[in-house]
């Protein structure tokens, strides 16, 4: 009897009485054999605790069943949750998942994507990013799905909220409820980001209102929105005037609450002096005083269409898969206490 710790598919084969190509096609669950051989060779596998070496095989086979995740902060809560999903709908494709956490920074993010393509990762999904001009999907030939990021390459599929949109929903309510509007963002700059200011400007642009001088990028992440920032609340202090109504777009829902907390410092009553947007649709802006109207993003719907998409492409190889470009994934804007309610606009 073959030694258990080193025991081969080649033992299994001897022992089952059938040839190499019966068993790999028995445990690959692919090919023609009989019942009872298949109830042979599983028995002996168990017998001799034979285990496949997953190394090999996908040297072999070109295919690890392996994706890799990069995430720009896992402690995000939108983030964490598009990640969570993301694993278990891949899960359920019959892959396994790598998890890196890029910190926002371009060189652990570089790091990472080569350590990935080392390990044979049959694909990628890339949760936002410190970079917005990597088509690496081009440069590796695998496939790669872009989760709120445009690499800005006619090649790549990206499934998103539309943030351009989204943003000028938000600013259009804005502009009903408050005299001035302000715009506060961090220091992180990835494409989403990035459209929803746009549409802020444009929006604003719209109506002759210029918007100089109403953005602050406050010098912190959003993950340190329980810390003070005494610059934010010199902005606020600076933009609000008396007998007239603030209206603040907050890139984000933990942002947002940085606002409530520097309206509270300042004696500023929200919706009443300031009207307050976030956006992601965070538990904080459910659960906060007042709570916070934000566009909620439906990361399960996002999750779900990008791993389905990636493992169709892999399945069907990157030459033959369909281009899918943009998809959009809609939207909700949740109106709450943060603004004005409707009949009182």
């Amino acid at each position: 009897m073959a030694n258990k710790k080193n025991a081969s598919i080649k033992d299994v084969a001897r022992l089952s009485g059938v040839s190499v190509a019966t068993v790999s096609r028995i445990m690959n669950d692919s090919g023609r054999y009989s019942q009872a051989t298949r109830d042979k060779v599983l028995r002996v596998i168990e017998e001799i605790g034979y285990e496949r070496n997953s190394l090999a095989t996908s040297l072999r086979l070109n295919k690890s069943n392996m994706i890799g995740i990069l995430v720009p902060d896992i402690a995000n809560e939108f983030y964490a949750s598009v990640l969570k999903k993301a694993e278990q709908a891949l899960f359920k494709l019959g892959y396994s998942t790598i998890i890196c956490n890029t910190e926002r920074s371009i060189e652990r993010e570089t790091a990472y994507y080569r350590m990935l393509i080392e390990h044979r990762v049959d694909g990628l999904i890339s949760v936002s990013s410190a970079s917005n001009q990597m088509p690496l999907s081009t440069k590796y030939a695998i496939p790669i799905v872009f989760i709120d990021r445009d690499p800005h390459s006619d090649s790549e599929m990206i499934v998103t909220t539309d943030h351009y949109a989204a943003g000028k929903d938000l600013t259009h309510l804005l502009l009903s409820q408050a005299d001035n509007l302000c715009l506060v963002m961090t220091k992180s700059r990835p494409s989403s980001t990035m459209d929803r200011v746009q549409a802020f400007k444009d929006e604003l642009l719209s109506r002759g209102i210029s918007s100089e001088g109403n953005i602050l990028a406050l010098n912190t992440t959003s993950d340190k929105f329980l810390q003070r920032h005494p610059d934010l609340k010199n902005f606020i202090q600076n933009e609000h005037q008396q007998g007239k109504r603030l209206g603040v777009f907050a890139i984000n829902d933990n942002v947002a609450y940085m606002v409530l907390k520097v309206a509270e410092e300042l004696d500023l009553r929200v919706p009443e002096d300031l009207i307050v947007t976030g956006f992601d649709g965070m538990s904080i802006a459910a659960i906060s005083r007042p709570t916070i109207t934000t566009i909620v993003q439906d990361s399960t719907t996002i999750a779900n269409k990008a791993s389905q998409l990636l493992v169709e492409t892999i399945k069907k190889g990157v030459d033959q898969a369909d281009k899918h470009g943009t998809v959009h994934v809609p939207y909700r804007l949740a109106q709450r206490k943060s603004t004005l309610p409707e009949d009182q606009v």
